[in-house]
């Protein structure tokens, strides 16, 4: 309906326009130094409608030719840069899968048309590595490092791990050290230095570095308690003067079956000691730290048995205890308790000392058939 009256309209219109012309075709005139025109008006007019949709027309050629060829050009650039990902991206999967020929090949075509060289570069280092060719590894990273700026950390990390991987462990100690420098908490950085001094002993350093393994996130909460535990087990272990290292140790850890056990093992027997690891046997069963109990001499060895036989609330099917229970009411001539413990003992689990243990006793009582068959008996057990 409405384009009915609009092209109503229009006749009208163009018949009211043709009917003026007719009337009064008017004139225009122009002229430019010896040259003059002379035409209707209303043909000046069309004539400029004309010219005017001409000049849009080809204007508009002209701009979709433009961006025809900006298509073509921008068709061309990214043509190249999805064949630069896809050969990066198929040498990835190559290097992993372990083709490293074929793998280095499709990274260096990848390099030219890159958004990010230095990826292409650090596998390439990986992938020199695995070959063994380690002139051209130290190449491929400096390469990294050239191609992109404050890449320092990144190469640096790779760098160490090859270092790592290949047993350079003081090569890699530097790395990860110099990186340290510029980036004190990275976590990868602080990853790799943890296995560097574990993988050295050095835990000295591995605990100066232990807090900011925390504060990093590379370790939680719980992992970071056990990871100071074993730190303070290893220096205890390895301590020179284990007294002066005890005084280090935080409270929390005084009572550590494992702590403990590196500490009284090197300190002579005293009531404090035997006192210590009594308490931390209540706290948490230790084997190893039970049977140091049961060799330590004490001045009061009937407090030493009272307390060993209190352990038995606790843990009453536990033959290394009961054992350390013999042997200790051996010390103090219990004889029918000493046999008692030691039989229980050898019920649960006959280990060739506590065979040993048991034949001591009965030497002391006389019997050196029973002694001579237990001796003979702990033998075969330790075969």
């Amino acid at each position: 309906m409405w384009r009915f009256i609009g092209l109503l309209i229009a006749l009208i219109f163009s018949v009211w326009i043709g009917v003026a012309i007719a009337k009064d075709p008017g004139l225009a005139y122009f002229s430019y130094r010896q040259w003059s025109v002379e035409m209707p008006l209303w043909f000046a007019v069309l004539s400029f409608i004309v010219i005017m949709w001409l000049l849009f027309f080809i204007m508009q050629i002209l701009s979709s030719a433009d961006l025809t060829f900006y298509r073509m050009k921008n068709w061309f650039f990214w043509r190249r840069k999805d064949k630069s990902i896809t050969k990066t991206s198929h040498g990835i999967l190559e290097f992993i899968e372990g083709h490293y020929k074929h793998a280095e090949s499709l990274l260096l075509d990848g390099v030219p048309q890159s958004n990010a060289p230095i990826v292409n570069y650090l596998v390439l280092a990986k992938v020199a590595d695995a070959n063994h060719e380690y002139d051209k590894r130290d190449n491929y990273l400096q390469k990294a490092h050239i191609v992109s700026k404050n890449a320092d950390i990144p190469v640096g990390i790779v760098q160490a791990e090859l270092q790592l991987h290949r047993g350079q462990i003081e090569q890699a100690k530097a790395t990860l050290i110099a990186l340290r420098r510029i980036a004190p908490r990275q976590p990868v950085v602080l990853k790799l230095l943890e296995r560097v001094y574990v993988h050295s002993g050095d835990f000295d350093s591995l605990l100066k570095i232990s807090p900011d393994l925390y504060k990093a996130k590379v370790v939680n909460r719980e992992e970071y308690a056990l990871l100071q535990k074993r730190i303070y087990v290893e220096l205890l272990k390895n301590s020179k003067n284990p007294l002066e290292t005890w005084k280090t140790i935080p409270k929390k850890f005084a009572l550590d079956p494992e702590c403990l056990f590196y500490y009284a093992k090197s300190q002579p027997a005293s009531n404090e000691i035997e006192d210590m690891i009594f308490k931390s046997l209540k706290k948490s069963w230790n084997k190893d730290l039970m049977e140091l109990y049961g060799k330590l001499q004490t001045p009061d060895l009937k407090k030493q048995l009272s307390h060993a036989e209190s352990l038995l609330k606790y843990y009453p099917k536990e033959p290394v205890l009961l054992c350390v229970c013999g042997k200790l009411s051996t010390r103090a001539k219990l004889w029918g308790k000493a046999r008692s413990y030691f039989i229980e003992s050898l019920k649960l689990d006959p280990k060739p000392q506590t065979f040993a243990a048991y034949a001591i006793l009965l030497q002391k009582l006389g019997d050196q058939a029973g002694a001579l068959e237990n001796f003979k008996e702990g033998l075969n057990f330790a075969k």
